[in-house]
């Protein structure tokens, strides 16, 4: 059975993927798990209840890869929580449902964006609940991926202490200097910078490294939607910082490059260089 998780695919390849290598020897106050995965156990659950090879585990998690954040279950849902299936995740055997524990895993041969070949994942998990393959499927057909980001995004700016709020399009505007030039009108062709990230704050898009951006206003597809709506509100010489959701970004389906988790929103640095 196959849920559709609002999960990234590149992090369900970091969990579906079993044959970890990783350099030899112990690492202290952790247990071997096997196939080169370590763990270390924090806070035991009471019931004791284990996965059966069907059933899911329902967990909160963050994973860091040294000092970056590469995912945060947090940030990712309106629960908080992912759904991870117990045969595509055979190290959490270890695991009863209430545990807390940190897993160091390889970085070597995961498809991660950025993903050194060597050093290993911390993966801090907290097993809220197993569940049975229908309880999942259950569980996976009743969230709300529009509300779910209005918690997430919620979430995100209670967390950095920033008053602000969603507008009636659902951006958030953290930033505004409108600028002082010419705007933007059909058929000119626009100059800017953008830089993009993931509310875990990984960079998903950075037009400096590859020397700017260059479009004709007016031409459908050439820029995201939020990132027209906020240029049309800016002049020569603006700035902003926005936070948009996925249906003003890349929508229920992701970026092309799978960089972009589906239904995720994204916060935007944009500038607005020329109009000519």
């Amino acid at each position: 059975m196959k849920l559709n998780s609002t999960v990234s695919v590149s992090f369900l390849v970091l969990v579906s993927s079993l044959l970890f290598s990783c350099s030899e020897g112990k690492y202290p106050g952790y247990s071997d798990a096997g196939e080169g995965v370590y763990y270390k156990l924090h806070y035991p659950g009471e019931s004791g209840k284990k996965a059966g090879p069907d059933d899911y585990y329902e967990v909160i998690m963050l994973n860091r890869f040294g000092e970056e954040v590469i995912f945060d279950s947090q940030l990712e849902s309106g629960d908080g929580t992912l759904l991870m299936q117990s045969e595509a995740s055979k190290y959490f055997s270890v695991l009863s449902e209430g545990d807390s524990a940190t897993f160091l895993l390889s970085g070597a041969g995961l498809a991660l964006p950025g993903m050194p070949d060597t050093g290993m994942i911390e993966m801090n998990v907290k097993v809220l609940r197993i569940l049975s393959a229908d309880e999942a499927a259950e569980l996976e057909a009743n969230r709300d991926a529009d509300a779910g980001e209005v918690l997430v995004i919620k979430r995100y700016l209670a967390r950095k202490g920033i008053k602000a709020a969603q507008d009636s399009s659902g951006m958030v505007q953290l930033e505004m200097n409108a600028g002082s030039g010419k705007s933007p009108e059909k058929g000119d062709t626009v100059d800017i910078q953008v830089k993009g990230e993931l509310l875990n704050g990984r960079i998903v898009d950075d037009s400096r490294t590859y020397g700017g951006l260059s479009f004709i206003w007016g031409d459908e597809g050439q820029v995201l939607p939020g990132i027209r709506m906020v240029l049309s509100r800016m002049k020569e010489g603006g700035n902003a910082k926005i936070i948009l959701p996925s249906r003003l970004a890349f929508g229920s389906g992701g970026s092309s490059t799978g960089i972009v988790p589906a239904n995720t929103p994204v916060i935007y640095t944009i500038e607005l260089l020329h109009t000519r």
